[in-house]
């Protein structure tokens, strides 16, 4: 009998057939009631008394929202396609609500870039049970109802008419309510601008949108040369040996937990033991990799950087390459965003160095492993950077070896809110531990090879890391609301006395101005500087070495006046 039952009721399952219309309507209401969470917590949590004008106004968001995702489905529901787009957003959608709810993330253009360029091994690292949940609870489950569901078939006459209907009504809905609430509804979304980056799956849509239609617009673009003015001037040199630089870019390693800045742990035993220079007040381009990493090697400053002019443009290494100087590109980590496309690269996150790697990645430490057979024959100066796999999240766990689990006990699972907080920060922890002795490493490497060359090392982190403060969870928080923890990330350089003095540089005056503000827009400018690089795309104001040289070469500073720049400004 049970069995005939369930025969019956799926046979009157199958024979429900629904206009155009109403399943637009009705995949409206299911995606702003069931996927929108993190979006009503967020509206509930804000700051209001309660009064029966507040009642009225959130139950109007809430038709105001129905209204609006409605448009969506009806814009996007074409004859033959409507079922297959609606399960391709639903499945979506169960996804970004994930990712909302369990890590307080929001999603805007350049959240989803982040998504079309991470890895396959970064994607792996995101996989979870928790995710599955979501997506078999709000994604395979309603695919399938959807998938069942029959589309009654209409004239296209009778068609068109209903879905003009449709949309006249949904546009009085928000008329209605914007002529009601709108003075209420532009000062709720002019004081939270992060509300609209919640709204799934409007989010996600106009976000990819966004995205999709500039990256089409750029796809098979030729950077246009820069600094085609550049001219290398010679400084007197106190030897005849060639300057080795590295820069070592770290990954997701927030200011914050640097001993080096303050913080209560010991997170840098050998750093502190060494020389260096700490800008200790050091802001980011970005709050991911894929802003973060090429913007910090471009003429751009943050304020006037966009995806769109990282493909346009040649930069920092590609000046370099040009006066003559030797410039390498070692990664273990998912790729350098276009920063090193024109220069020598090699990729070792997929190496087979028993000691150092295991079956899913590489520790940071393989970035010098046969580094030594490149510089061996070097006659020129020689600029490389290391780019990490850092502090990446949020398997914090395997970012380093076991020996340098000195804060315990740490959260073993990229489940990040599964854990307590305290869990979370001493894995974290663990990695900068971890980034301090590799980064010790590197200048060992370079005090090895003083005898052949002038030596010095630089490092800064492409973004910070929220573990768990305000319910934050790893990175790309959009730029206006995202935390310090996400924006402020170290920044030191260590130099060879030989370097030092080679290059002119006062390393006490750098010591007297290391808690000045900077940030990565310095940093093009700035290596320009310490190279004695001449041109036009030189910006003195930006080098944070200028008004600590002494017997500055001709450098152009043509700029240093007439540009609003963003971070240090030094005079001589």
């Amino acid at each position: 009998m049970m069995k005939n039952l369930l025969v019956t009721n799926y046979q009157s399952f199958k024979s429900i057939q629904l206009s155009a219309v109403t399943f637009s309507l009705l995949c409206a209401l299911t995606l702003v009631l069931f996927y929108n969470a993190s979006l009503w917590r967020s509206i509930v949590a804000l700051p209001y008394q309660f009064s029966l004008w507040n009642l009225g106004l959130f139950i109007s968001l809430f038709f105001f929202l129905v209204a609006l995702v409605n448009i969506l489905m009806l814009l996007l529901s074409i004859p033959y396609l409507q079922k297959t787009i609606a399960i391709a957003i639903v499945m979506t959608a169960a996804s970004s609500s994930y990712f909302m709810d369990s890590y307080g993330i929001f999603i805007d253009k350049n959240m989803i870039q982040n998504t079309f360029e991470t890895d396959i091994s970064e994607a792996t690292e995101l996989l979870s049970l928790d995710l599955l949940l979501y997506v078999a609870i709000l994604g395979i489950f309603p695919a399938i109802v959807i998938w069942r569901l029959q589309l009654k078939s209409q004239t296209l006459v009778k068609a068109l008419l209903s879905r003009m209907v449709a949309f006249i009504v949904s546009f009085a809905v928000i008329g209605i309510i914007a002529l009601m609430y709108y003075q209420d509804y532009a000062s709720l979304f002019r004081n939270n601008r992060e509300l609209r980056h919640l709204v799934n799956p409007i989010n996600f849509i106009s976000a990819t949108q966004s995205f999709t239609s500039k990256l089409l617009k750029l796809e098979n673009i030729t950077p246009q040369k820069i600094a085609q003015d550049a001219i290398r001037y010679p400084v007197k040199a106190t030897n005849l040996k060639p300057n080795l630089s590295i820069l070592v870019v770290g990954e997701t390693a927030r200011a914050a937990n640097f001993s080096l800045n303050g913080y209560g742990r010991n997170t840098n035993p050998m750093l502190s033991q060494r020389s260096i220079v700490n800008f200790s007040q050091t802001s980011a381009c970005g709050t991911a990799t894929a802003t973060s990493l090429p913007c910090m090697f471009s003429k751009f400053g943050r304020d006037d950087y966009s995806h769109a002019k990282s493909k346009q443009y040649e930069g920092l290494l590609d000046v370099l390459s040009q006066v003559g100087i030797s410039v390498l590109w070692r990664d273990n980590n998912s790729g350098c965003k276009g920063a090193c496309n024109r220069v020598p690269t090699e990729l070792l996150s997929k190496n087979t160095h028993s000691s150092l790697c295991n079956s899913k990645e590489c520790f940071d430490e393989i970035l010098l492993v046969k580094l030594a057979d490149f510089i061996s024959n070097l006659e020129q100066d020689a600029f490389i950077v290391l780019h990490q796999k850092g502090s990446h999240g949020p398997a914090y766990y395997q970012r380093y070896p076991q020996a340098f689990e000195k804060f315990s006990p740490i959260c073993k699972t990229n489940q990040l809110q599964n854990c307590n907080q305290q869990e979370i920060v001493n894995a974290y922890d663990n990695t900068i531990l971890y980034t301090d002795h590799f980064l010790n490493k590197v200048i060992e490497f370079l005090e090895q090879h003083s005898q052949q060359y002038n030596t010095a090392m630089m490092y800064i982190s492409d973004h910070g890391e929220s573990l768990g403060e305000n319910g934050l969870y790893l990175h790309g928080a959009p730029y206006f609301l995202a935390p310090d923890e996400q924006t402020q990330v170290p920044f030191f350089l260590w130099f060879s006395k030989e370097y030092s003095q080679n290059n002119s540089v006062d390393m006490n005056c750098l010591l007297n101005k290391k808690d000045q503000a900077v940030s990565q827009d310095n940093l093009f400018h700035s290596i320009l500087g310490l190279h004695n690089i001449s041109t036009n795309e030189y910006n003195k104001g930006l080098d944070i070495f200028s008004s600590c040289r002494t017997n500055e070469p001709r450098l152009l500073a043509s700029k240093s006046n007439n540009n609003k720049v963003k971070g240090l400004k030094w005079t001589n």
